[in-house]
């Protein structure tokens, strides 16, 4: 349920504390959270469905939720969030269908803002613009980061477990070198070198 557009300086501190936020001088956080929306959301309610058109970003002023990848009784929990964590982000510069579902796992407060409001305010804000999107681009280095960096260690242990898997039945063979004898040739025919 939607309420009234979050006022006073809690909310500029809510979104300096966030981590795509936290480089906004307080003049910059407070136009930003001019545009909040304050929401509560139920237990169970879904905030975001995966493969849907995202049209706002969250920020968790109390409760948690959980992130989900796929659906039903088959769906992977990502992650937890709570307060001070956002989500929905990447729908505020990108046009791309969301990858995962985000659900209330408790009772949630949220600040909201929507596509079209922040649009508009960095429209009209070249210096906030600047600040904003060098901190997304910031962001998504760092995951594209971590996300190598896991990728790398997840390739890593599924082959220690291979090879650990093979040890018992012989394991997998490996190629030798072949290096030239430092033994001389007796030059009698049929001696071994």
């Amino acid at each position: 349920m939607a309420l009234n557009v979050f006022e006073g300086s809690a909310g500029s501190e809510m979104l300096q504390d966030t981590f795509l936020f936290r480089n906004l001088n307080f003049g910059e956080a407070q136009a930003l959270s001019g545009l909040c929306h304050y929401e509560r959301r139920r237990q169970g309610e879904v905030l975001i469905e995966e493969g849907g058109l995202g049209q706002a970003l969250f920020v968790i002023q109390s409760g948690h939720v959980k992130v989900l990848k796929g659906e039903g009784k088959q769906a992977e929990e990502l992650a937890v969030l709570g307060p001070s964590e956002l989500f929905g982000e990447m729908s505020l510069i990108e046009d791309s269908l969301t990858s995962a579902s985000v659900v209330a796992d408790t009772d949630v407060e949220l600040l909201v803002i929507r596509r079209l409001d922040f649009e508009k305010l960095l429209s009209e804000n070249e210096s906030l613009a600047l600040k904003v999107y060098k901190s997304f681009c910031r962001t998504l280095s760092e995951r594209l980061r971590r996300t190598s960096t896991e990728l790398g260690h997840s390739l890593a242990q599924g082959h220690l477990e291979a090879r650990g898997s093979t040890k018992g039945k012989g394991g997998p063979k490996r190629p030798t070198a072949t290096r030239p004898s430092s033994k001389k040739k007796t030059g009698r025919k049929g001696a071994k070198s």
